[in-house]
């Protein structure tokens, strides 16, 4: 582990630590002849593996001991500081909401995961071999980072995957049959389309993302916004696509690209159709109403 105190603001400093593909970032934390201490500002989700030692974990005014084996999850928007004794030993790990978002399989439990990993865990003990399964996880993590060869990206967001899962078992899940409530359905699906827009991902895919049918998907989203989930999905695209078309100076094939159609022209037709002008129809307009200062402060009264 190194010693010293340690902030957010200077988190990429030490030679154990390394910046993974899609902004993961997994640390080693190796013994120290000194006491540490961390501190963060609770702008990304954090993990902390403790296989050796003690410390002391401060949030939101209360202090709590921990002891290893254990774990400590705080997530995104927790303000903690994080002090390990002399010989302590671990790692941590460093994860954004968006990256959070791409590593939580697709499937039934995805609600349910999502749920707890709201929730804060501090110090949860750990049976030593299940300790040394998810160390083994962060090391495999930190070794992808690290070395930096093809499809490392793709192996750190699965083995984030593995991790995250063992995390929702260590909370211990209540599996039955009970279902989202609707506005839940509702918001991860919206957050779901942000991170996923531009891999088209279809309405299946996305009830499967965030754990329901695609019948319930439809009626709880139709309910909330009067849409059918296509309907925002193709109102999403569109209002990403105008913006590009009227501010990027992008050539309509490389806005096409930027936004995942792999077509050119099949994005023309898909914009015509939803908006009732082509692509080059509505820059013209656009650029045309710009240059009258139409919608500008100086076409006002």
């Amino acid at each position: 582990m190194d010693t010293g105190r340690h902030a957010e603001s200077r988190e990429n400093q030490g030679p154990s630590h390394h910046p993974a593909p899609a902004g993961i970032e997994v640390q080693l934390l190796r013994s120290s002849l000194a006491r540490s201490e961390w501190t963060f500002r609770g702008t990304r989700h954090r993990a902390f593996l403790l296989q050796a030692g003690s410390g002391l974990v401060q949030s939101g005014g209360v202090e709590t001991p921990i002891a290893a084996p254990c774990i400590v999850w705080l997530p995104a928007g927790r303000k903690a500081t994080l002090s390990f004794e002399a010989g302590s030993r671990g790692a941590s790990l460093a994860v954004s909401e968006v990256d959070l978002g791409r590593a939580i399989p697709v499937g039934p439990n995805a609600t349910q995961l999502r749920s707890a990993l709201a929730q804060t865990i501090v110090g949860a003990k750990l049976p030593p071999e299940r300790a040394r399964r998810i160390a083994d996880t962060l090391g495999l993590m930190e070794e992808e980072a690290r070395q930096d060869q093809p499809g490392a990206q793709d192996a750190v967001v699965h083995l984030l995957a593995v991790f995250l899962i063992a995390l929702w078992r260590i909370s211990r899940p209540v599996l039955n049959e009970s279902q989202p409530l609707p506005r839940t359905i509702v918001h991860n699906f919206l957050q779901a389309v942000e991170l996923h827009l531009r891999d088209h991902w279809t309405v299946a895919r996305y009830a499967a993302f965030v754990g329901v049918t695609s019948d319930r998907l439809n009626s709880a989203v139709r309910r909330a916004t009067g849409r059918s989930p296509l309907a925002l999905l193709h109102a999403r695209l569109v209002a990403e696509a105008s913006a590009l078309i009227d501010n990027s100076g992008m050539q309509i094939a490389e806005v096409a690209e930027t936004l995942g159609f792999r077509d050119p022209a099949y994005f023309s037709r898909f914009f015509k159709r939803e908006t009732g002008q082509s692509p080059n129809r509505h820059r013209l307009e656009a650029a045309g109403k710009a240059a009258r200062g139409v919608g500008s402060f100086a076409a006002w009264p």
